[in-house]
């Protein structure tokens, strides 16, 4: 590689400046016990300012690469560290996914399975069941047998978590997925939720609904990500079509069951001015929401528009089928063990969030048909997306 700043490139200063010491570092120009020049001597020597030089060195420390000696300097401390490996010389990254036969963490895991392996890692996995004791336990093991790094599906409700920082402090390289820490910088890949719930909520506007409910897990609350996510695309949607948000339409079922009782739902949809649609924040819930309705004598969509998130395997199958925003759970997957791998293999970038489009997939939940026809009738038919 050039020196740093003697050269043109698309890449950040310090990015180069981390890469060039590594390089170093790694094919023994620098040995371990080296004294780095002063910050202001790199600034002269590589053209590039002293807050450049800070952001390396510091990148380096993070990395386990240097460290600082209070009145002494900056020391190299070890060689750059190649992938771990197995004992049987296998590369192997860990997984650490929620639930066991859920279809979100299997797309996950098929995803993460299929880049691995085209990049010559093997994959070992397991599954927290949303308790921070079994994911750490999970993690420890996974560790033990010498992986080069871990995906992890955050536990809900957590704006941070000390197993990932026990990582990071480590460092050994770890993407989450699905979800992020709102209080730490760390690589993730989620799917746009904050497009999805705005999506979802604006279609419904354009029908012609004004009282939307936003329905979510009380065990996954707004202090998950995701879910917050899929809200704040709620809130906005409505705030653009100059509509008012109201609490009384934003609704979490019981948190002890991950399928809401029907009388839950029966009172929160026959309530004095009650919703005539409803963004769930997953699929998962919408069966109970459909029997809750029929019990109340109300039709779907005719009486009580519906559209759910996930776009899961059963969605088309329920009666009506399912209006949901669907979201690429395999390519999450395939992003995040590329990123990841990226990292093993030397990829100093700052923390990346990638992002991944969510799409809108029409079905009968939502009365878009009958209601069009209905607004075309009345003349107040709006432009259909």
């Amino acid at each position: 590689m050039a020196e740093p700043g003697k050269t043109k490139s698309g890449t950040a200063l310090y990015a180069q400046l981390v890469t060039y010491f590594r390089e170093r570092i790694a094919d023994g120009s620098l040995l371990p016990g080296a004294r780095l020049p002063p910050e202001i001597e790199l600034t002269q020597q590589y053209g590039v300012s002293r807050n450049t030089v800070r952001q390396a060195m510091s990148t380096l420390v993070h990395a386990g690469l240097l460290e600082r000696v209070q009145g002494r300097g900056t020391f190299v401390t070890q060689a750059a560290a190649a992938p771990q490996v197995a004992p049987n010389g296998e590369k192997r990254i860990g997984v650490v996914l929620t639930y066991t036969g859920d279809q979100l963490n299997m797309e996950l895991l098929i995803g993460i399975e299929q880049a691995a392996k085209s990049r010559g890692y093997q994959v070992s996995f397991a599954y927290s069941e949303e308790r921070a004791s079994q994911q750490a336990r999970d993690v420890e093991r996974l560790r033990a047998d010498r992986v080069a790094g871990l995906i992890i599906f955050p536990l809900s409700n957590e704006p941070d978590d000390p197993v990932v920082a026990r990582l990071q402090a480590d460092g050994i390289p770890v993407v989450l997925v699905d979800r992020y820490l709102s209080e730490r910088a760390t690589d993730s890949v989620v799917a746009d939720n904050v497009a999805g719930g705005y999506r979802a909520t604006e279609h419904l506007l354009i029908l012609g609904h004004t009282r939307i409910a936003f329905v979510y897990l009380g065990a996954a609350d707004l202090r998950t990500t995701s879910v917050r996510d899929r809200w704040l695309g709620y809130r906005s949607a409505l705030h653009d079509h100059g509509l008012p948000y109201d609490e009384r339409l934003v609704f979490a079922f019981p948190a002890h069951s991950m399928v809401a009782d029907d009388a839950s739902y029966a009172a929160f949809i026959s309530q004095a001015d009650r919703p005539s649609a409803v963004c769930m924040v997953n699929d998962m819930q919408a069966p109970a929401l459909f029997q809750a309705a029929r019990r109340g004598g109300l039709r779907i969509p005719d009486d009580l528009a519906v559209i759910g998130f996930d776009d899961l395997s059963f969605a088309a199958h329920l009666s009506p089928a399912l209006t949901t925003i669907a979201q690429p759970r395999m390519d999450i997957g395939m992003r995040a063990a590329h990123l990841l791998i990226n990292r093993i293999e030397g990829d100093t970038e700052p923390p990346k969030q990638v992002v991944l489009p969510t799409s809108l997939v029409i079905r009968e939940s939502c009365g878009a048909r009958s209601r069009i026809q209905q607004l075309v009738e009345q003349g107040s038919a709006r432009s259909f997306p």
